[in-house]
């Protein structure tokens, strides 16, 4: 989420972050609003930052695999903090990585608890997937957020953004995709108008 009191956001391409990212031993996909372009097809909408997504458990080996090209921040509750020493607390979630402590700001990293092969909903550790199912590939082996997972992310708290995210990806979505994401959403954000939206297109 791109703020700019700290700091601006010129961020990478999708492009860039695969080539940051080759050869790197962790699990990661593109998360975000670049990732619902990359799953329509199109460019939907500007974008402000780019983000990726990344197992907690992967942190520490992220940050060695990325060490001397971005510095890394924790973003958290409109302010930044540098990364402590040791273990990262659960109430870390994101992180702002820039390639100089003047430059602009390049990625976003989000922190997914990952329990064995199951990805877990931070907000409601009680809806979990198997990462395959959270994890697509595009043809040139781009790994990205499946859809329906990245709706329920927007569907609390819903900006403009959102909405036109949900417009773009919703004529896409098969029918266990819509049932899965109205299902959740109900389960964990009551008040969304999005499950009754997905059920008229049944």
């Amino acid at each position: 989420m791109a703020t700019a009191d700290l700091g601006a956001w010129d961020p990478f391409t999708v492009t860039a972050v695969m080539e940051l990212m080759a050869g790197a031993e962790v699990a990661w996909w593109l998360s975000g609003g670049e990732a619902i372009d990359v799953f329509v097809g199109r460019a939907t909408r500007p974008h402000a930052d780019i983000d990726v997504s990344l197992r907690r458990a992967d942190l520490h080996a992220f940050q060695c695999f990325v060490a001397g090209r971005l510095e890394l921040r924790v973003a958290r509750d409109g302010r930044l903090h540098d990364l402590p020493d040791g273990p990262t607390g659960d109430d870390v979630h994101g992180l702002w990585a820039r390639e100089t402590a003047t430059g602009p700001w390049r990625l976003q990293v989000n922190l997914e608890p990952v329990d064995g092969d199951e990805w877990v909903y931070r907000r409601d550790p009680t809806v979990r997937l198997a990462l395959e199912h959270v994890i697509r590939r595009r043809d040139d082996g781009l790994p990205y957020i499946a859809p329906a997972v990245q709706l329920l992310w927007k569907a609390k708290d819903t900006r403009p953004r959102d909405e036109q995210d949900f417009a773009a990806v919703l004529p896409h979505l098969d029918v266990h995709e819509r049932a899965w994401l109205a299902a959740t959403i109900t389960r964990c954000h009551p008040e969304s108008a999005w499950p009754a939206r997905l059920a008229a297109c049944t």
